[in-house]
């Protein structure tokens, strides 16, 4: 509807944003898990399906690569 295609947006969302736009799903997505950990008591598989991700192993290589621990160990050591 913008009649902007993928590599023009992009860019545009590169110089508005600072970070791709994969980059920036990924964050929104991380940031939504580290508040599920933290304020519910739902099992991490249904949190990695609730961000998106179709297995808990995707999530937890995600999550541990984003935050340097898995969830489990997240939510223990915030509790």
């Amino acid at each position: 509807s913008l009649n902007l295609g993928y590599e023009s947006f992009r860019k545009a969302f590169v110089r508005r944003y600072g970070i791709s736009p994969c980059a920036y799903r990924k964050r929104c997505r991380m940031d939504k898990a580290r508040e599920l950990l933290l304020n519910t008591s739902l099992l991490i598989r249904d949190i990695a399906l609730a961000v998106g991700y179709a297995d808990l192993f995707s999530f937890s290589k995600e999550f541990k690569k984003s935050s340097c621990m898995s969830p489990a160990s997240f939510r223990r050591g915030m509790q």
